[in-house]
């Protein structure tokens, strides 16, 4: 698929399109164009055009190192030469994780998968993910490991509660005692104190409470904000690298035009290049004559009145 060039509308593509279209061709929920970076993302959107002709049981989906995502691309790499796919895979930049070799290999891979495939018909993502290693449960999965623990661990309660009305059954012995009832002068006089000191101990232990909840909310409130505030972040930086990105591109565009017009091989193509990247805003008028106007001299001291050598300074 050499046909696809550096101009094709697929190189300009965003970021979030692209994650989207991944997500949704693999049942995923991947937020970054790094987390392609270990290659069994394009093992599996191949696997998708050519059914049965990667290997995916061999697929690592819990690579970490480096070492790990080149077997990843290895497999790639053979299944291009075998499907006579001509596209030479960098993998020295993508193994880096880089934001923009990745972008463009995933662009790349959208048109070529567009190109070839309408429907991916009952393709099933998970179960294919599955064949490899660590694909039950890459980008979380759906399998939970912990819950088979926590259904077992339920059960242990049980016999603890039950034991419960035994150990307050009475015995026979403890029947003939009797309590001797206190006398009616010393009640009102031990229940006194007690209730004042109770008092006290309610309120603070509803303050507490009222601040222990106030101070749960506050945590709440700002777990949401610096979470919010990640993912603007992230977006962000996202934003600028595109901008860097396209703005490179069209520099490069200028180099060439203004290499053919020091050459004089201008024609009317580049000139109407060059008009659609100096166009400038609506509104805006450049200052074309600016450079050419001299500057205006000033002059401090006019003949009309002579400098005084003896004149006081401020």
């Amino acid at each position: 698929m050499s046909t696809i060039g550096m101009m094709e509308g697929a190189f300009f593509v965003g970021r979030k399109e692209i994650m989207d279209w991944v997500n949704s061709q693999l049942d995923l929920n991947l937020s970054k164009v790094e987390d392609t970076a270990n290659g069994a993302v394009a093992c599996q959107l191949l696997d998708i055009m050519y059914p049965g002709k990667v290997p995916m049981s061999k697929v690592n989906w819990s690579a970490k190192q480096s070492f790990e995502f080149v077997a990843n691309y290895k497999i790639l790499q053979t299944c291009f030469t075998k499907l006579n796919i001509e596209r030479h895979i960098d993998v020295d930049r993508l193994i880096t994780g880089k934001y923009m070799d990745n972008l463009e290999f995933m662009q790349w891979f959208k048109r070529f998968y567009e190109m070839g495939v309408s429907d991916k018909g009952d393709y099933d993502a998970y179960a294919q993910r599955c064949k490899g290693k660590g694909g039950d449960t890459y980008n979380g999965g759906k399998i939970s490991s912990g819950a088979p623990v926590a259904a077992a661990a339920k059960p242990k309660s049980a016999p603890v509660a039950a034991k419960a009305p035994t150990a307050a059954k009475p015995t026979a012995a403890a029947a003939p005692v009797a309590v001797a009832p206190p006398t009616k002068s010393a009640a009102p006089a031990r229940a006194a104190p007690a209730e004042q000191e109770n008092h006290p101990a309610r309120a603070n232990a509803s303050s507490n409470a009222d601040m222990n909840k106030e101070l749960a909310s506050l945590r709440q409130t700002n777990a949401e904000s610096t979470r919010a505030y990640a993912e603007l972040r992230t977006e962000m930086e996202g934003l600028e690298k595109e901008r860097d990105f396209y703005f490179e591109k069209l520099r490069d565009i200028e180099i060439v035009l203004q290499d053919l017009e020091d050459k004089g091989e201008g024609t009317p193509l580049s000139a109407a290049l060059f008009k659609i990247l100096y166009a400038t805003a609506d509104g805006f008028e450049p200052l074309a004559n600016a450079a050419e106007e001299p500057t205006k001299s000033v002059d401090v001291y006019p003949e009309s009145v002579p400098y005084d050598d003896n004149q006081e300074s401020y």
